[in-house]
């Protein structure tokens, strides 16, 4: 979430008042990508902007948009984020 959204009172010791523009799920062993979906279909409701479903066993990202069809991303792709800042997915799955 961007700075500029917060307001100058907040006290960082207490929830967070604004709805994030990004949340970022990875699916666990014990879940499904349809239980995966449901949830980010819940925050879009919420109003977040953009949800990215990781799925370490297919090695791909999916980004939910309001208004838009889910996207698929596979590792061999990458994704530009931010002006100046692309994603190769396949970072996301490499061990350190």
């Amino acid at each position: 979430m961007s700075y500029e959204q917060l307001p100058q009172a907040w006290n960082e010791d207490e929830p967070c008042p604004v709805v994030p523009e990004l949340v970022i799920e990875i699916i666990s062993p014990g879940q499904t990508f349809g239980e995966m979906t449901e949830k980010a279909t819940d925050y879009l409701l919420a109003g977040v902007d953009q949800v990215w479903v990781v799925d370490t066993k297919a090695r791909s990202l999916t980004i939910f948009e309001r208004d838009s069809l889910p996207q698929t991303i596979r590792s061999h792709s990458s994704i530009s984020i931010l002006p100046g800042f692309v994603l190769n997915v396949a970072d996301l799955f490499n061990v350190v």
